[in-house]
């Protein structure tokens, strides 16, 4: 009985310590070596020389950009104090979408919320000015280094509105000013399009593409890509494998760290052994930032051994293996890959001690499968799911054949008046939604053969469009699933879809 209440707690200790690692540990960047140290090099020049410079890291959702600047960030602050040497500010698109919310923003990540105090500025510029001759000290009056992380890039060149903010940071860097790095992300590769000229004249032009299956180098050398099934194959061994102790990586201090405690030396017993592998630990700041002390990690080697093994054990079963591969067929995106890990360690207890191949095969089906289509039908507005509905009741009485708009409306209609309680809907709302289900190709035009001009027309090409053809382009298994989960579908609707065709 001692024994497995030692295995319960060890179990509880493994949940928690993998999902503080799949969660928080976002420095762990692969592969694009010399984009992390074109990266690197630029803002090292920065904290140290008091350089400025402007850079865009470009590439499609989940490549690995935000955590390419964490990981340069992190390494960076093993070898200078980035704490009293620069000051790191994060701003996203989405969030700082105007330039008051951004300003307020950076005034608090510079904390001179204080010195502002009630001050008001005529400009942008002006409060901008005034924070960083905050900065200043010194007999130089030399400010400190900023390193600017625009997230979200494109969304701070919204057509909408003036790129005041973007204009004013690159102009510092474009005057020297002051030493800044400013690092835009964005998933657009048209983003200097959307730039302003005055914008755009002062930016230096410095893109930086992370794109996947890219040629890596190894020992100097070039090598050719591995393909995303054994990079996810790799990651799943990473984010599930344990330390053999928490160790080197988590409790190292850097020489800054020592002096700054008054330690001139470290102990060799403080560092507690570890594997070869540090990709299995988390950094301390990780831990501190979540306060979370690393001496509640006693765990016993040989439990973790088991542990590893079975992981290994795990990312080498078939139906593992075909799941992650249906994975990267559908997504590539590294962090819906983490919560779909989060979301198996997390059913991890007592009870169920390790992972199962059906529960990472179950969950990636539940990510990625029914194929989006059951999701989209899910999506859709009462009424562009009742036109669906009866598109599908009308097919079903002519024996499979197409449908125009009229048609459909007329089952719909028809639906309309016989229910008291179906709220109703003018006829060009209606004719908006039966576009929109053609926009999404859940319905598509049916292609005519027998046109007397060529075998590729269409119907559409010629016919007013209430009277175009279509055909549902979703199997009927998908509407089946949609409707049968639908939470917020009207009770009448369903009995309409579920009674018989008349």
């Amino acid at each position: 009985m001692p024994e497995m209440i030692g295995d319960n707690v060890q179990i509880k200790l493994i949940r928690k310590y993998l999902k503080l690692k799949i969660v928080e540990n976002n420095v762990l960047f692969r592969n694009h070596n010399q984009e992390k140290c074109h990266v690197y090099d630029i803002i090292k020049r920065t904290i140290l020389q008091g350089e400025s410079h402007s850079a865009l890291v470009i590439g499609p959702r989940g490549s690995g950009k935000t955590t390419l600047i964490n990981s340069v960030l992190y390494e960076l602050s093993k070898e200078v104090d980035i704490a009293s040497d620069a000051i790191v500010i994060k701003l996203n698109g989405l969030v700082h979408h105007d330039d008051k919310i951004a300003l307020k923003s950076i005034t608090a990540q510079m904390q001179l919320e204080n010195a502002v105090g009630d001050r008001v500025f005529g400009t942008f510029a002006e409060n901008l000015s005034f924070l960083l001759s905050c900065l200043q000290s010194g007999a130089d009056r030399r400010c400190k280094s900023m390193v600017f992380v625009l997230e979200e890039f494109d969304m701070f060149c919204h057509s909408g509105r003036t790129q005041t903010l973007l204009y004013n940071l690159f102009d510092i860097t474009h005057t020297k000013q002051a030493p800044m790095c400013v690092l835009g992300t964005t998933n657009r590769l048209d983003v200097m399009e959307l730039l302003e000229k005055r914008v755009k004249s002062r930016f230096s032009h410095r893109h930086i593409f992370l794109f996947s299956n890219q040629d890596v180098e190894v020992d100097g050398r070039e090598a050719p890509a591995r393909s995303p099934l054994e990079l996810y194959k790799e990651l799943l061994v990473i984010l599930l494998s344990m330390p053999a102790c928490i160790g080197r990586r988590d409790v190292e201090e850097t020489p800054r760290r020592r002096k700054a405690k008054g330690k001139t030396s470290v102990n060799i017993d403080e560092l507690i052994q570890t594997d070869d592998s540090s990709n299995y630990t988390i950094p301390i700041e990780d831990l501190e930032r979540c306060k979370v002390d690393i001496k509640q990690f006693r765990l016993d080697s040989a439990f973790i051994a088991d542990w590893n093994t079975h992981i290994q054990a795990l990312a080498a079963t078939d139906s593992v293996v075909d799941s992650i591969e249906k994975f990267c067929y559908y997504i590539n995106n590294e962090q819906i890959f983490r919560d779909i890990l989060f979301q198996i360690v997390s059913h991890l207890s007592p009870n169920k001690p390790y992972i199962d191949a059906t529960d990472v095969t179950a969950t990636i089906d539940k990510t990625v499968a029914p194929e989006h289509r059951v999701k989209l039908l899910q999506s859709l507005s009462i009424l562009e799911l009742s036109l669906v509905i009866a598109m599908k009741h009308g097919m079903e009485i002519f024996d499979g054949q197409p449908m125009n708009f009229e048609m459909v409306l007329h089952r719909y209609t028809k639906f309309a008046n016989a229910n008291s309680s179906t709220q109703t809907v003018p006829r060009p709302v209606i004719l908006k939604a039966f576009e929109h289900l053609q926009a999404l190709e859940i319905i598509l035009p049916v292609r005519n053969s027998d046109s007397i001009y060529n075998a590729s027309d269409t119907t559409a090409s010629r016919v007013q469009k209430e009277y175009k053809l279509y055909t549902l382009a979703v199997p009927i298994e998908d509407i089946n699933e949609a409707v049968k989960n639908f939470k917020a579908l009207p009770t009448e609707i369903s009995h309409w879809y579920n009674n018989s065709v008349v």
